[in-house]
């Protein structure tokens, strides 16, 4: 199953959970370097032995941080998909300084050098991802016709983050699995 549309959505998934993991690695290194107190029952204190634990290649994913590149490269091919799009001017609210302000957000991160189209060896090695998965999202009319799995699987993952107990945690990774399914929707 590894050169399967579903192998690629697991790895994206488990890119995705390396992402949440380098989130709490770095958030443990602010509040040390913040100088505030971890509290009592808290078991993750250190970030070198949290790295170690959960992104370096001698822990428990040894391919984590091959799946966090994996996830980012398709996050990227997506939003350079859609990039012209986002960018034309529109209003969603009914608060047009409110839309004018994401808006200009907006353009900041789609000017990332890594969105243009100018260079043509960046825009090859950007797509690697997305290639391989429209590759094997569309070997042939049978796995072109299992493409509704896809679907179904995000929903399982979206509910899944329904079952997190922490609202900040859940919010957040919610907020991950639907841009992952959006990635997956634009891409395939």
């Amino acid at each position: 199953e590894l050169d399967t549309w579903k192998s690629d959505f697991n790895k994206a998934v488990s890119g995705m959970h390396s992402m949440i993991s380098a989130h709490i690695v770095s958030g443990i290194q602010t509040k040390i370097d913040n100088k505030e107190e971890f509290e009592e029952d808290c078991v993750w204190t250190d970030p070198t032995v949290e790295y170690v634990r959960r992104l370096s290649h001698d822990g428990e994913n040894k391919k984590a941080i091959e799946n966090l590149y994996f996830s980012y490269m398709l996050i990227l091919s997506a939003v350079k998909t859609a990039r012209d799009f986002l960018l034309q001017d529109f209003h969603v609210g009914d608060n047009q300084e409110e839309d004018e302000e994401a808006h200009e957000a907006l353009i900041t991160v789609l000017s990332s050098p890594l969105l243009q189209n100018d260079e043509e060896v960046l825009n090859e090695q950007l797509s690697i991802a997305s290639k391989k998965l429209h590759d094997h999202a569309i070997q042939d009319e049978e796995t072109t016709h299992t493409l509704w799995e896809a679907r179904m699987r995000s929903r399982e993952l979206l509910r899944i983050m329904n079952c997190v107990q922490c609202n900040k945690c859940r919010l957040h990774g919610k907020i991950a699995a639907m841009g992952l399914s959006t990635a997956f929707q634009l891409l395939l």
